[in-house]
């Protein structure tokens, strides 16, 4: 089968399948839509409903740990993490006059390197954030053990990882903190919206005054939110997506304003969307990790074609799928193969 035409090159970014019925149970949610689906989303995660904090958005969930951090631990001014994240990570340390500190990753694993990791984290260190990329979990006892010898706290960025496992524990519940999005393209997707989690006892307190601070989100917000929840599922669909592509609406995310938050709370119609999607999520995971090992079969045999290196303890599901070649034209001639298959 010859590949697509160019013209039709734009693939949608990868995106939950959100069913009428879940933007029906965003419009019609109970009034106590945000406890129950932080109820909900603390026991998937084998976690008290104490531990579990909604907001805005990944990111505001991110600003409020580190705004908390810094109240605890004024001297400490610098926010070490991966040089290959979210951009967004990076913006919301600057957000709270912290400084960002880079690590290198390895290709193979992209996990950062021990010892770049161990020279970067000092006495000025007051988080050190450990991303699970694309679904992918990445050990990190070493890094625990680092921060924790210099006194800083490990906050686990699950963005992109909710239901992907370690040693058959959920990421994101072994460092002190873990983080989680809900956004477009992201394990399941509300439209918007982020979670944090506490995983030590002594750490509850702390994380219900730091969120006792956020406030609570707006009725017309709750309406916008939905609203773009559903404009996301139209234009996640390909014929939209390469309409969208023509005036260039899928370069927003390269451009630095779109990097924004909203110090506030998650949208009750947001949580009402969530609270009928997560029940899905594993099902959903499994579908990824099955097209997975379709692209795996799919793949031309060759040592120019590299996948990640994948820890036995690891459970991933592959929120994408990366792959490692060594230039510009095999990169194209795997994107054609992957036409193929969509």
């Amino acid at each position: 089968m010859a590949p697509k035409s160019n013209l039709l090159r734009h693939l949608p970014p990868t995106a939950v399948p959100v069913r009428a019925s879940d933007l029906q149970a965003g419009l019609s949610h109970p009034e106590n839509a945000l406890e129950a689906f932080r109820s909900a989303l603390a026991s998937y995660l084998g976690v008290s409903q104490a531990a579990c904090r909604l907001a805005a958005s990944g990111r505001t969930a991110l600003y409020c740990l580190l705004r908390g951090l810094q109240s605890e631990n004024p001297s400490r001014r610098q926010v070490v993490m991966p040089a290959y994240t979210c951009p967004a990570v990076a913006r919301v340390a600057i957000d709270c006059d912290l400084q960002p500190i880079f690590v290198d990753i390895s290709m193979r694993t992209m996990n950062m390197l021990p010892q770049q990791l161990a020279t970067a984290v000092g006495e000025n260190t007051l988080a050190v954030i450990h991303v699970h990329p694309f679904g992918i979990p990445l050990p990190f006892d070493e890094l625990m053990a680092v921060a924790h010898d210099a006194g800083a706290v490990v906050i686990e960025d699950a963005a992109q990882a909710l239901g992907a496992r370690w040693q058959g524990k959920p990421v994101g519940t072994k460092g002190d903190f873990g983080l989680f999005s809900l956004g477009p393209g992201k394990p399941i997707s509300t439209g918007g919206g982020g979670f944090a989690i506490a995983n030590r006892q002594a750490d509850l307190p702390k994380l219900e005054k730091w969120w006792r601070r956020l406030p609570l989100s707006a009725g017309t917000r709750s309406a916008a939110a939905w609203l773009r929840q559903a404009a996301l599922q139209l234009l996640f669909q390909p014929p939209a997506w390469w309409a969208a592509t023509r005036v260039g609406l899928h370069r927003l995310g390269n451009n630095e304003a779109s990097w924004g938050y909203t110090v506030q709370g998650l949208a009750p119609s947001q949580a009402g969307v969530g609270l009928s999607v997560l029940p899905r999520l594993d099902e959903i995971n499994d579908q990824r990790r099955q097209r997975a090992w379709q692209l795996c079969e799919a793949l031309p045999q060759s040592s120019q074609v590299k996948t990640l290196d994948i820890a036995d303890q690891a459970e991933p599901f592959y929120l994408r799928f990366p792959l490692l070649v060594e230039s510009f034209k095999q990169r194209e001639a795997l994107f054609d193969i992957c036409l193929l298959y969509t």
